[in-house]
């Protein structure tokens, strides 16, 4: 009974938030006698972004996967699959029309028709729940084997996992003010003039990621791991940027730099003072992400960015990020004193 609560509380709040961002800023509204079905049968938008369509594919997945978790309890998996799908294409078909009364807002029916792709997949992939508890339960018995103990390691292995989500911004998330995106055409090859800023900046970044995994490690645990970090990392961003961006373009994240950063920061977290004082090592790289976005950024804090937008979202974590990893070394390191 407790988890079926559980669940519907999701399922409300994961639509109030879909709600919100969906006709943020709520007004100004235009009388409903504006109202028009005609964006229904309209042409496509004649500019489609790869984000946006990134964005409402993800953010229908988790309410079509809950509306399929809930309604097997009590139907068939097809039938499950079939009403989970049906309601989120009947709940953004909703949210389009209430657009169409909002002047800052475009309704669109080929959103409608990728949130309903979204939901449907969520759905499809809910028919597997089982399969995803087992694995769950296989990394639980990995996590135990591989980090420390604790719930300060257990906050540290959750940024860990926000960090693919921080991808989504295009840029290495210390570089804010810093570097502008590396765009290039791939087929200028990896032989071109050597970006610097590029590869100083995804340096960085690996090297507070990977130090900052490190901390958490059990003794003992070091070269394996950080190399499974750092290859998963760099198909991560290829990824990504896959999804964001035309193949075309890809250049910048194929590029020299970054794989010049990557082996470079592995060589570099190989030495004996950095594998030695995983702590210390972490906690001063992450010092200077601090001071480099407090010297370099046009914000402290938080970035003027939509965070109901996958980018905007990624913005805001890669923007945190940095903060609460330093919070839960602290917290890793009084835990240590203590014992």
């Amino acid at each position: 009974m407790l988890r079926r609560h559980g669940l519907l509380l999701f399922l409300l709040a994961y639509a109030a938030l879909i709600l919100y961002g969906s006709l943020h800023p709520f007004g100004p509204w235009r009388p409903p006698a504006d109202w028009s079905p005609a964006f229904l049968v309209a042409a496509l938008p004649r500019f489609i972004t790869r984000t946006d369509l990134t964005t409402n594919l993800l953010a229908y997945a988790p309410l079509g996967y809950a509306l399929a978790l809930e309604f097997s309890r009590t139907r068939s998996r097809r039938h499950s699959l079939l009403l989970a799908s049906l309601l989120c294409l009947g709940y953004s078909f909703l949210l389009e029309n209430l657009q169409t009364l909002l002047p800052n807002r475009n309704a669109s029916n080929l959103d409608i028709a990728i949130n309903s792709l979204g939901g449907w997949c969520g759905a499809l992939l809910a028919r597997q729940h089982r399969r995803w508890l087992a694995w769950l339960d296989v990394l639980y018995r990995w996590r135990e084997r591989w980090f420390l103990p604790g719930a300060a390691s257990n906050t540290g292995l959750v940024l860990l996992a926000l960090w693919p989500l921080a991808q989504f911004s295009l840029m290495p998330f210390p570089a804010m003010g810093w570097v502008e995106l590396y765009l290039r055409p791939i087929e200028a090859g990896l032989a071109t003039k050597l970006n610097w800023p590029w590869l100083l900046a995804i340096f960085l970044e690996m090297a507070v990621l990977g130090s900052f995994a490190a901390a958490l490690l059990r003794p003992g645990r070091y070269a394996g791991p950080l190399a499974l970090l750092f290859v998963s990392a760099f198909a991560m961003k290829v990824v990504i940027a896959v999804l964001l961006l035309r193949f075309g373009v890809l250049g910048g994240v194929l590029s020299l730099e970054t794989l010049g950063g990557f082996v470079a920061t592995y060589w570099f977290l190989l030495l004996p003072p950095a594998a030695r004082q995983r702590l210390v090592t972490a906690a001063a790289l992450l010092g200077s992400v601090v001071l480099l976005r407090l010297t370099l950024a046009k914000y402290l804090l938080l970035p003027a960015s939509n965070p109901f937008n996958i980018v905007g979202l990624a913005d805001l974590t890669a923007s945190l990020w940095p903060y609460l990893a330093l919070a839960t070394l602290f917290a890793l390191a009084w835990r240590r004193d203590q014992a």
